[in-house]
């Protein structure tokens, strides 16, 4: 039988981007952002489809920070005439940073997750802690940092509140004039419920293709020690897409 793949990356765009998705942030006060955008289509034996849109914005000065960020992906199949989503995600947050000395700052985030496929309706976290940036320099930021967040979950058959820890890192690196590299990584052990945890990672590479032209890359991976019954502990996404960015 014939068969027929193709792979096409969509975008449309708006901005350069946050202090933790792409180069450190210029502490001039201005807003910068980008909306990225993919999709992949495939026809054959089996025909899928599945679109994803990012979007981020953040401002700095010498003192404070304020980043935004979003995540969508939405993708279907359909196989020997039945047809069925896989892929139904959305993500969202804002954190704010506030420097306390040169060193040591505090910060506050929300963040909120639907995951159709985890049979998670809602997840919304508030947390709040300071940190320490142990690298500070145009091309590099990599901060530790600590605090506790409270967690709002509502799946399909059960609705969870906790309290939970927060310990982790996060760091931006400008690779060359035309390549940054971001990651974070954190780890929110349950402190209402003993023994459970959660643990989120997620790292972009970004390259320059013109002057308002980007190719993106980002992985990002989501574990949960008690998800619900029949559903994977680990959950791992990568997108690539091409966007536009000013500022």
């Amino acid at each position: 039988m014939f068969k027929t793949r193709h792979i096409a990356p969509l975008a449309l765009a708006l901005a350069a981007a946050p202090a933790w998705a792409q180069a450190p942030l210029k502490t001039d006060g201005k807003w910068r952002g980008s909306i990225n955008a993919g999709a992949s289509l495939a026809s054959g034996n089996t025909d899928s489809t599945s679109f994803n849109l990012g979007a981020n914005a953040g401002r700095a000065t010498d003192r404070d920070r304020l980043n935004f960020t979003l995540t969508a992906l939405y993708g279907t199949k359909k196989e020997n005439g039945s047809s069925s989503e896989t892929a139904n995600l959305l993500r969202m947050g804002g954190k704010y940073d506030r420097d306390i000395t040169d060193r040591t700052f505090g910060f506050g985030s929300l963040d909120i997750e639907h995951d159709k496929l985890q049979e998670l309706d809602m997840r919304g976290v508030a947390a709040a802690g300071v940190g320490r940036h142990i690298i500070k320099t145009e091309k590099t930021v990599f901060d530790l940092f600590t605090g506790l967040a409270y967690n709002h979950e509502r799946f399909t058959t059960e609705t969870r509140n906790s309290t939970e820890l927060l310990l982790g890192e996060e760091s931006t690196h400008m690779i060359s004039d035309t390549t940054s590299l971001n990651q974070r990584l954190a780890l929110y052990p349950n402190i209402s419920d003993g023994g459970e945890y959660r643990i989120q990672f997620d790292a972009g590479i970004t390259t320059s293709i013109t002057k308002k032209i980007e190719l993106k890359v980002t992985l990002s991976n989501r574990y949960m020690s008690n998800p619900q019954p029949g559903v994977k502990k680990s959950d791992t996404l990568l997108l690539t897409n091409i966007g536009y960015r000013f500022e």
